[in-house]
């Protein structure tokens, strides 16, 4: 299993100083985000603080949106009748071999395979 990628909500509670999720991110070498979670994190800025934030998440690696990854979004919507933008974001983790570390357990079922929830607020 390769590094993992980390959801929205990680990422929101990071630029927060949530320690928990500071925590989290400090178990890995290497952090990975689906171009889909870059997005929705910086659409949930104002325009005056985009900058700042694009450059605090700078480093992480920002994967894009492929064929394969596509496909894979399009079977997991239509098996899983998860949202679009969610099936992209965990298909991005599974086409890369990983798992997904999210405390959306709503969409993302803790006792789903691939799937680590490290803590809930």
């Amino acid at each position: 299993m390769s590094d993992p990628f980390f959801d929205t909500n990680i990422l929101i509670d990071w630029l927060r100083d949530r320690a928990e999720a500071a925590a989290e991110l400090s178990r890995y070498n290497r952090h990975r985000v689906s171009r889909v979670v870059w997005t929705e994190i910086l659409a949930g800025e104002p325009l005056e603080k985009r900058d700042v934030i694009q450059q605090l998440i700078a480093p992480f690696e920002v994967v894009e949106i492929d064929a394969r990854i596509a496909s894979a979004a399009a079977e997991i919507r239509h098996r899983m009748k998860m949202k679009l933008m969610d099936a992209y974001v965990l298909a991005t983790a599974q086409v890369n071999g990983a798992i997904l570390i999210t405390r959306n357990t709503k969409d993302f079922p803790a006792q789903m395979p691939g799937i680590r929830v490290p803590y809930t607020l």
